[in-house]
């Protein structure tokens, strides 16, 4: 398989959904092999078997042979070049195509041909619930999520007879059964699973090499404590997989529209394109992706957003060509889409019918009817119908349920830290293997003996409970964050927070309160052409209204006039859920502001009470309502029955009923939503819109626009309103015509209204959480889809911005810089189309290029001074909008000032969902590690792309971040990075202690292997299971410190300052045990250990003076170890207040002093241990206090201050004092950015320099570049 056979045999896919690149192998079964395979096992009692468990490639390499794609009967799956999995291909008989479905390109290129690429048989393999299908023409393997209906890219959707029988059946053969369906294994397999696992193949190998040592007690108690672990670590994984299938797998009966007729069948029957009645649906959740095609719906998507707010979903327009944009491979759709659709696992609080296309007999006569309301359709045929988009795992439930079960490895150098140092222990445990068999030959030892006590060194250099002991830390803090209701899905996201260097928010309902308090309407009068009086009550916006018939402004058909009130009530896409109206926050609260309420009828299209009329008013107009198409959702709204109305200004007296014929919906991209409306009895149709001024000011007639119109705007966004404008404009059109009007024509030559005025409050916690970051100097960045000035004086006021700090916001210059492209002279030329300008107001501005301040006028003094000012101190930042972002990431992206604008920036306003996901990952490329918090709903994509990801929902838990929190404020935040940062320290703490314990042991077994003795039974009992494994629980259950520090700890185990307090440690514990074994061999009364048996060499007793004084030594050297490696503050709080901890260490401490002072002739027999006169038993004891205070000292005093200058030592020698990368010359950009001070001043030389460790992370280098530093954060 060479050149270009190699793509027979190999094929790269890229699944969209993970984001992964993966490569297929196709191979074919040997017989031969196999046989051989199995013969090799059988020889080697399992060896080889147990080895392939963990490299998963000998067995493949021995019952399998390489062959083409086209040929193979199974897969090899490898991620990076790793084994990922082998699976075999399924193949079931199939009568159809689905190249067609698969590459639109190539169906269309065969179809000019002629040429229909027919199948017999389907060949299907499945890799973690992705399920693939080989596709003839092309010879390779598809992801089924890529199939898409070749009709649906014309827009046509499934036909009004739904799907034939063949068509099911194919399909169901191509996607399987639409569940999220995770197969349970049972306890002998977990069992067969888990005892596989190298940890519990190397406790096996020990506990029969301490059985072989006659060590049967402590063996025993080791398989009683693993067989523990792996019990518990069954229910664990049982339970947890248990939860997650009740959460996933769920059926229900569904009506389904096949061949004409409504079937009710189980959910799991149901494929791509099936037509599904809603209104009928006895679900409690949605069972698969679907596209709503008629009636309208209220669901709930808190399991999948985190957004506790109920949402509404539009049915699809037939002209909208929002089906041929679907991406069906898209983990998140585009919000122009995802409006339309249904997501499995949603609850649908409320579905409302219109005359259906999809009944029994396909009858569509009624769609068009303008008979009487008595004379409408049955309403057997009345429906809400959606067709069936994705199922199973192709749903977006799917895809965060398979998130779950394969989560991304997580790339943090604490975890690749420790499988190094355990291959250096288990390399020093060979070194000791080597020495002490040499040594034990000379002895006479028989060659058994050596290989037992040779092994019996590993076991003790490489501890057991090593892994156990490291992770119970993250279990303790997930237990806490828990109490604190913060949940988590990925525990060991925990230990990621403690190097959180960026954190993001949003502002809306998360340092904001989620409701909105509307403070008034400032109105336009088209007369005087300026704004009005504020208006803070109903009443006196409801005696004004916008005149269009007079004047200059003249409407294209002499309108009678647009009420703002109108707008009010009407420009919404609230939805009645048992009587209340739910939907977005703000439009919530300006319903509530007119007190006007909403009336839906059951049935979408016939809006309750239209057809009794208004007051007597003739009604027949809106008898026609009643029988429009689902495209038309028409829903009424009243003003209170008492509400009374002085109209001198519009001539009525009072304002009836306001049917609404069409709504356009919110879009993040549009920022805007408008209405078609019509008054009842009415004679013209209004268009109302609402969203951001700057977007609604285009869309207006210019002339319509008050000269004062960006003062009025800046006055309430600076001081931090949040402004939507208002317009509109009437047409004379029949409701026929007005329903088919599209967005474009509706909304462009409006009348400009005027402005809603929304005041949102800071939560209460938001400021002083915030002010906590901020003294722990981690840098602080708002994204939120609000007015720029808005969000700059949110951030000022929570103090995200400090008071001192000039905010220059970004926009484009007068000239339109989206057109433009690079220079082929001016590279610069993009960047110059983008200004930034003080918020404040002040003639100092940024240069678009370098982003240093500089006066707008050279000649105005106070801003000179000022720029250069800024220029020196760096106390600046910027606020960045999403379309500035979006023009410089297309144009300016890797440039000196991209990187400087991503470092700069505090505040990003008019963000999209998808460009605040690009956020994070733009600073995740210059080496932060991003926390991004948010209410889960537009920032889902950014909550699963940071590294620590936290959803305020009031959800338990949520698939939309590794973190969820029920508590609705950021206070989240600091308790978890408290949390985190204790975990991390813990972490390394037991690891410490873990990797000193084995070498105290280990320094023992060798010094006892000089005279062939070791360790009793009762010795290696007491200290592994009744000093090692208490005092290390104990060390994991302490509690984060009260605050947060502004270092953030280690998370490499091979850095300099971790290596000198190891190493420093092990050669103190080292050095006093040789000097006690010196010491006890000068004693007069030490008698040196013999074989009972001179002719057998191995029949030297283990108890002795020897073993006695070291042991008795050792068990205050295994004591004091967790006492100095237990961590406190800064990370974690003293150790004094972890009671638990204490009162271990008291009583172990008690104990061994009762052991040694005052022995118990049960306890020395229990032990193995030898009488020994009181002078030499204080001399231990002064020994063991020495020592104590010695490591203490050190570790607390000596070694940190030891370790850079030992790092500059080794480096000028050119060794590598630690495992990081090895020391290169900088680059002269290093040098420079390092020999600069946060002043910018030069620090200094050579010496300096090698005692910084070199920064791989860019923004650290940044900063030490820019003027004032992180300074401003």
């Amino acid at each position: 398989m060479v050149g270009a056979n190699r793509f027979e045999y190999v094929q790269d896919v890229y699944l969209a959904e993970e984001d992964m690149h993966i490569s297929l192998h196709g191979y074919r079964r040997s017989n031969g092999g196999t046989v051989v395979y199995w013969v090799l096992v059988a020889c080697t009692v399992g060896l080889l078997f147990v080895v392939d468990s963990w490299l998963h490639t000998i067995s493949i390499w021995f019952t399998h042979r390489r062959a083409p794609l086209r040929e193979s009967t199974s897969v090899q799956v490898l991620g990076g070049g790793k084994h990922l999995s082998f699976e075999d291909i399924s193949t079931t008989p199939f009568d159809g195509a689905l190249d067609a479905a698969f590459e639109p390109a190539l169906s269309e290129k065969d179809s000019e041909r002629d040429v229909f690429n027919l199948l017999d048989v389907l060949r299907v393999f499945s890799f973690r619930h992705y399920r693939l299908v080989f596709l003839p023409a092309s010879a390779k393997f598809a992801p089924v999520s890529k199939w898409k209906d070749p009709e649906w890219s014309q827009g046509v959707v499934t036909g009004r007879k739904g799907l034939s029988e063949r068509e099911h059946n194919l399909r169901l053969l191509v996607f399987g059964p639409c569940i999220i369906d995770i197969q349970e294994k049972s306890y002998v397999r977990l069992l067969w699973e888990e005892a596989l696992n190298p940890f519990y193949i190397f406790q096996l190998a020990s506990i029969i090499i301490w059985s072989c040592e006659d060590y049967y007690y402590y063996a025993c108690a080791i398989f009683i404590i693993s067989a523990i672990s792996i019990a518990s670590t069954l229910i664990s994984t049982k339970r947890t997989v248990c939860k997650i299938r009740e959460m996933s797998a769920y059926t229900c009966t569904v009506r389904v529209l096949r061949t004409g007729k409504w079937l009710e069948l189980p959910s799991s029957d149901l494929v791509p394109g099936d037509i599904i009645d809603l209104t009928e649906a006895t679900c409690a959740a949605l069972p698969c992706d679907a596209m709503l095609l008629e009636g309208d719906c209220v669901v709930n998507e808190s399991m999948l957003t985190g957004e506790s707010v109920p949402e509404s979903k539009s049915p699809l327009d037939r002209a909208s060509r929002a089906l041929q944009d679907v991406d069906m491979a898209a983990h998140t759709l585009k919000p122009s889409i995802s409006r339309h659709v249904l997501f499995a696992g949603t609850q649908i609080i409320r579905a409302r019918k219109v005359a259906s296309v999809y009944g029994d007999d396909g009858d569509t006569s009624s769609l068009y009817s303008t008979q009487p309301a008595t004379s409408r359709p049955a309403k057997s045929n009345l429906r809400a119908t959606a067709m069936v988009l994705r199922t199973g795992f192709c749903t977006t439930k799917g895809t965060l349920t398979r998130s779950i079960l394969f989560p991304r490895p997580t790339k943090f150098r604490f975890y690749r830290d420790a499988f190094c140092f355990v291959g250096v222990l288990a390399a020093i445990a060979v070194v000791g293997f080597t020495i002490n068999s040499i040594n034990l030959h000379h002895l006479g030892v028989s060659r058994g003996a050596i290989a037992k006590k040779a092994l019996d060194l590993i076991t003790v250099v490489v501890p057991p409970a090593l892994p156990a002991c490291m992770s119970i830390g993250m279990a303790f803090a997930a237990r806490r964050l828990r109490k604190e209701g913060i949940f988590c899905i990925s525990p060991s996201r925990i230990n990621v927070a403690s190097k959180v260097a960026l954190m993001c928010f949003d502002k809306t309902g998360t340092l904001t309160e989620d409701g909105l308090d509307l403070l008034g309407v400032h109105a336009v009068s088209q007369s005087t052409k300026s704004f009005m009086e504020m208006q803070t009550t109903i009443e006196q916006v409801a005696g004004q209204a916008v005149l269009a018939e007079s004047g200059e402004i003249t409407d294209n058909v002499g309108a009678p006039g647009l009420a703002v009130i109108n707008a009010l009530a009407t420009c919404h896409s609230l939805r009645l859920v048992d009587g209340v109206p739910v939907g977005d926050p703000l439009e919530t609260k300006m319903l509530e502001f007119t007190g006007w309420q909403i009336k839906e009828s059951d049935l979408a299209g016939v809006p309750a009470d239209l057809d009794e009329g208004v007051d007597g008013q003739d009604s027949s107009d809106f008898d026609l309502l009643g029988s429009l198409n689902a495209s038309c959702l028409t829903t009424a709204v009243y003003p209170p029955q008492t509400y009374e109305l002085d109209a001198a200004a519009n001539g009525a007296s009072r304002i009836g009923g306001i049917g609404i014929l069409k709504s356009f919906e919110f879009s993040p991209s549009l920022r805007r939503s408008s209405v078609v409306v019509k008054q009842l009895g009415g004679g013209y149709v209004e268009v109302y819109v609402k969203g951001a001024p700057e977007i609604v000011r285009e869309l207006c007639n210019h002339a319509t626009v008050p000269a004062d119109y960006e003062r009025t705007m800046n006055e309430y966004t600076q001081h931090g309103y949040r402004v939507i404008a208002l317009a509109g404009k009437t047409i004379k059109r029949s409701w026929r015509s007005a329903v088919t009007l599209d967005r474009a024509e509706a909304e462009r030559d409006l009348v400009f209204m005027g402005f809603l005025v929304f005041e949102n409050k800071l939560k209460a916690t938001t400021a002083s959480v915030l002010c906590e970051l901020r003294e722990a100097r981690i840098r602080m960045v708002m994204c939120t889809g609000d007015n720029p000035l808005t969000a700059v004086s949110v951030a000022c006021e929570c103090s995200l911005v400090v008071p001192d700090v000039k905010v220059f916001v970004s926009r484009f210059s007068e000239t339109n810089a989206l057109s433009t492209s690079f220079s082929e002279h001016n590279i610069f030329a993009p960047l110059a189309r983008v200004s930034w300008s003080d918020s404040s107001g002040s003639g100092v501005v940024l240069d678009p290029v370098s982003l240093l301040p500089r006066a707008v006028d050279n000649n105005d003094p106070a801003a000179v001074m000022l720029a250069e000012d800024l220029a020196t101190s760096g106390r600046y930042c910027v606020a960045v909008t999403g379309d500035v972002f979006g023009y410089l990431s297309r144009h300016a992206q890797g440039t000196h000032t991209w990187k400087h604008m991503l470092m700069r920036a505090a505040v990003y306003a008019r963000m999209s969902p998808e460009q605040k996901a690009e956020m994070i990952e733009q600073m995740q490329e210059l080496g932060y590690i991003t926390g991004f918090c948010g209410d889960g709903a537009n920032d889902c994509g950014a909550l699963k792309s940071a590294d620590v990801g936290i959803s305020l929902s009031e959800a338990e838990a949520s698939v939309a971040a590794p973190f969820t929190s029920s508590a609705n404020n950021i206070g989240c935040v600091v308790q978890l990075l408290k949390e985190g940062r204790c975990s991390i320290a813990t972490s390394f703490g037991c690891f410490k202690y873990m990797a000193l314990y084995s070498m105290i042991q280990f320094t023992s077994c060798c010094l006892l292997y000089i005279y062939n003795v070791n360790l009793t039974d009762g010795q290696y009992l007491y200290v592994d299971l009744f000093t090692i494994l208490p005092v290390a629980v104990c060390m994991d259950r302490a509690r984060p410190f009260r605050r947060l520090v502004p270092k953030r700890p280690s998370a490499s185990l091979t850095s300099k300052k971790v290596l000198t307090s190891l190493l420093g440690n092990v050669a103190l514990v080292i050095g006093f045990q040789i000097a006690v074994f010196f010491m006890v061999e000068a004693q007069p009364w030490y008698q040196r250990p013999h074989p009972k048996d001179p002719s057998d060499p191995d029949s030297t007793p283990k108890e002795g003076d020897l073993n006695t004084s070291l042991y008795l030594f050792t068990t205050f050297q295994y004591l004091f170890g967790g006492v100095i490696f237990n961590i406190g503050p800064p990370y974690r709080q003293p150790a004094y207040r972890n009671i638990a901890y204490v009162v271990v260490v008291a009583v172990l401490l008690a104990f061994n002093l009762w052991v040694l002072l005052a022995p118990v002739g049960g306890f020395l027999s229990l032990f193995g241990l030898m009488h020994t006169k009181v002078s030499w038993r204080l001399t231990i004891l002064g020994m063991a206090a020495a020592n104590f205070v010695l490591c203490y000292a050190g570790e607390w005093l000596l070694f940190p201050r030891l370790a850079i200058p030992l790092a500059k030592l080794f480096r000028l020698t050119g060794l590598v004092f630690s495992w990081n990368r090895p020391y290169s010359e900088p680059s002269q950009a290093e040098i420079v950015a390092s020999d600069m001070d946060e002043n910018g001043n030069r620090q200094g030389g050579l010496w300096t320099r090698l005692g910084q460790r070199r920064n791989r992370k860019e923004y650290k280098l940044l900063l030490r570049g820019m003027a004032g530093g992180s300074s401003w954060h």
